[in-house]
């Protein structure tokens, strides 16, 4: 039993390395090239992107800009999510629903990510852009996946809880949600860093104030390269505190369908 336990850490150490190991090989190619390139304009050193990253992290309207851009991502999701799962729940209860449904997703999906930008662009204010452009590029998505693990659900299983009489609101919380749930929670930390990033972009060609991606374009503008990868760097660790943050619910919540 001990063997079993130190052989677990033993693996959970080493598999806790392999990220470290491939964020040293990254810092590893970008020193090489900017040493290669030489052009602080292009490629800024490692250390003078952290030199930006400290002037940002010195300066109040560094804050706001994360918050709010942050603040438009969940609220962006929230919507798609919500949206998606109201969709996908009366796509599965009713066929003509779903036989409607299946060609505007298909064209949702099909629309390139460009022309949303540009076409809202024409049609709402700069603060509305990015959330818009989330809910219209993330909802399908989620509404495709959440369908897919609702009709992934055993179907014998269904079944016999009819045969049984088992109650509709005893059905779904201790059949449908337990089940559906992981694959849900799957799907939303695959695409919640997607939301971040088309945030940035609605921001960056909307000229959202107050934004990441107002900053990014400034930095750009004034040729801020070091500010600019500071800010992409800014991003980077926003996005993965956003899915440490779905993996530890994924974890709590297969506990308690396992419960």
């Amino acid at each position: 039993m001990k063997q079993a336990k130190r052989d677990s850490r033993i693996i959970g150490v080493i598999g806790a390395l392999y990220p470290l190991i491939t964020l040293a090989l990254i810092f590893a190619i970008w020193a090489i090239i900017a040493a290669a390139v030489d052009k602080p304009l292009i490629i800024p050193s490692i250390s003078a992107t952290f030199e930006g990253l400290g002037r940002l992290l010195s300066s109040g309207d560094f804050y706001a800009a994360a918050a709010f851009t942050l603040l438009r991502t969940v609220i962006g999701y929230a919507i798609s999510l919500a949206l998606a799962l109201v969709g996908a729940v009366c796509a599965a209860l009713f066929a003509p629903v779903r036989k409607l449904l299946s060609p505007l997703i298909a064209i949702s999906r099909a629309v390139p990510t460009m022309s949303v930008i540009l076409l809202c662009l024409l049609w709402m204010s700069n603060n509305i852009l990015p959330v818009a452009v989330c809910v219209v590029i993330i909802c399908p998505l989620l509404y495709t996946n959440i369908l897919g693990a609702i009709d992934g659900v055993d179907r014998q299983l269904v079944q016999m809880s009819r045969v049984y009489g088992v109650p509709l609101r005893r059905q779904i919380t201790q059949m449908y949600i337990p089940l559906v749930l992981p694959d849900i929670l799957t799907s939303v930390r695959s695409t919640l860093s997607l939301t971040l990033k088309l945030t940035v972009a609605g921001e960056v060609m909307s000229g959202t104030a107050a934004s990441i991606g107002q900053a990014m374009n400034m930095s750009n503008l004034y040729l801020e390269t070091d500010v600019l990868f500071a800010w992409t760097l800014v991003a980077i660790v926003l996005s993965a505190i956003l899915e440490a943050l779905i993996v530890l619910i994924r974890k709590v919540c297969v506990r308690w369908s396992d419960a």
